[in-house]
């Protein structure tokens, strides 16, 4: 069994070096002709089927006038799903899934919540007490699922949410039909702390949002640090009101500016008031290495990443596979906006397959601007997905196989639905694999082995962005193996050889040792000469002394 082991392992480890010896690269243009940036509207995605091959009715007048174009991204990721399965002989034979849509539904109907008219504006909701759809799928705003999901109690309508992990939807009480696609993030702090490590910063500053999600995982995060010698620098918790916002920023802004701590991570809930610090602090030229999570690589109003440093960003992001495929279909639903690749790079990551190191320059910092555009649009170019697309993709082909698994029961026992809507009795314990080769499991229960690709993303040239996987980390290895960081690839991005330096003291030469500073934490000291008859040898972190007294010297002699 140990030897099973051990094999196993090597051989994951070597997956890793090779996967990242030929890295995939991502550019993507700054769009700052949309005022919206990536702003995501809340959208309903409501299934049924029909018999037969019907194709879903793509994007009418309406919609396209009420959503933005990274909207459209996650609309067309449950569209392209859909269509697979219709066209695919082995799920669901002679059925379709058809998809119906509505957005905006908290800016819209706020208003009319409370009206008469609640049969318009709440999904799958009927006064005589039945369903219209068999599962609503929801995303990418958490929002939406928590105000409206009381009302999916009532009809007890399946829900899957899609979006990011959130602590407040996973209340099995009050949303007992509601099961979140992406994972928590259980590891995250232990990977950002392992990050932290590998790179010896020991001075660390946290920003997060003032609600339950944001305080849990500066808990993990700080008890992390704690057993690795890592020390918060400061920790600034942005408020959700919006006038005790504005009464805070000062606070917010001499935090960040006052400390010396040039590492900076970033947690909580990008719809927040968060990211109106990051544009004011982009027009102070507050410099800072981000560490962070995929939902804030996003571009802001003012046609900015949100996370923009001269020092780059590193975002952690949940593991998943290149749809092939998602390209062709999005140039084919809607020719007008997805005409070329440059157009797809205004919307979304666009990636390459990119060489290491490129046969005309030894770093990219040092490539010519022409040697790089060559690179860059040599077809084939791909599109990548976003976490949200990929999880709104993955749950229709679960609520696929999930319908096929009942009809073949049906038929082994002979039984017929008599017209009646199916029941969704066990599709929490679907598991299957998609097409790109990803096993996708249903089980809400079981403990999730959360794995995440490490990207950095940097400033390319004036108005793109470049964004290149250098690391991994898996938490389900032993400790000391689970995080794999390619130097070489950060080397050959940045033209530096070892990353930007963030502790609060430097460390004590052979010669001296530390006196901690009274009231500071431990990574805050000073460095004195050592004591006569003591001497250290040793450069920090790993600093000892050893002492030779004169009467044990006397002794031996």
């Amino acid at each position: 069994m140990f030897s099973l082991t051990f094999v196993f392992l090597v051989l994951k480890l070597s997956f890793l070096f090779c996967y990242l010896s030929d890295p995939r690269c991502f550019w993507r243009i700054k769009d700052r002709e949309n005022y919206l940036g990536d702003k995501e509207a809340d959208c309903f995605f409501s299934m049924y089927t029909k018999h037969g091959y019907v194709k879903n009715d793509y994007f009418s007048e309406n919609l396209d006038k009420k959503v933005t174009l990274k909207t459209i991204h996650l609309i067309s990721s449950v569209y392209f799903a859909a269509e697979e399965i219709n066209r695919n002989s082995y799920i669901l034979p002679n059925t379709s899934l058809i998809v119906k849509i509505e957005c905006n539904l908290i800016a819209d109907n706020v208003k009319r919540i409370w009206s008469l008219k609640k049969k318009e504006i709440i999904p799958n909701y009927y006064c005589k007490n039945q369903r219209r759809y068999l599962i609503v799928l929801t995303g990418p705003i958490w929002i939406t699922s928590y105000i409206l999901g009381p009302f999916l109690y009532f009809s007890q309508t399946p829900e899957l949410y899609c979006g990011h992990f959130h602590l407040l939807l996973n209340d099995q009480e009050q949303f007992p039909h509601l099961y979140q696609m992406t994972p928590k993030d259980t590891s995250l702090p232990q990977g950002m702390v392992s990050l932290a490590v590998h790179f010896r910063w020991n001075w660390v500053g946290v920003i997060i949002t003032d609600d339950d999600h944001g305080i849990q995982f500066l808990s993990e995060l700080r008890a992390g640090m704690e057993s690795n010698t890592v020390c918060l620098a400061f920790v600034t918790i942005i408020t959700y009101n919006r006038k005790l916002y504005l009464k805070m920023y000062h606070k917010y802004y001499h935090q960040i500016t006052m400390s010396s701590a040039k590492v900076v991570i970033v947690y909580g809930d990008k719809e927040s008031p968060l990211q109106f610090n990051f544009i004011l602090w982009k027009s102070e030229n507050i410099q800072r290495l981000w560490v962070s999570v995929s939902q804030f690589d996003i571009i802001t109003m003012i046609g900015e990443f949100m996370l923009n440093s001269v020092h780059g960003t590193l975002i952690f992001s949940h593991q998943q596979s290149e749809m092939s495929g998602f390209k062709q279909f999005m140039q084919t639903v809607h020719p007008s906006n997805y005409s070329n690749d440059i157009s797809l790079a205004k919307l979304w990551w666009t990636y390459f397959k990119c060489s290491l190191p490129p046969p005309d320059c030894k770093t990219l910092k040092n490539c010519p601007t022409k040697t790089l555009l060559k690179r860059f649009f040599v077809p084939p170019l791909g599109m990548s997905m976003s976490e949200t697309c990929y999880n709104l993709y993955n749950s229709v082909y679960a609520v696929a196989h999930s319908l096929h698994e009942m009809l073949l029961q049906q038929v082994d026992t002979c039984s017929e639905n008599d017209g009646k809507v199916l029941e969704f009795n066990s599709w929490k314990t679907i598991q299957f694999v998609n097409p790109v080769g990803d096993l996708i499991n249903m089980n809400q229960n079981r403990e999730r082995d959360t794995e995440y690709d490490i990207f950095y993303i940097m400033d390319f040239l004036k108005h793109e962005g470049l964004k290149m996987k250098i690391g991994r980390f898996s938490g389900h290895f032993p400790n000391g193996q689970q995080l794999f960081i390619s130097d070489e690839m950060i080397e050959w991005a940045t033209d530096i050889k070892q990353t930007i330096a963030s502790a609060c003291s430097v460390p004590c030469r052979p010669g001296l040792r530390k006196y901690f500073q009274e009231g500071k934490a431990v990574c805050c000291f000073d460095c004195y000469p050592c004591p006569e008859n003591e001497i250290s040898n040793m450069t920090e972190p790993f600093l000892f002394y050893f002492m030779f007294r004169k009467v044990w010297t006397s002794k031996r002699t």
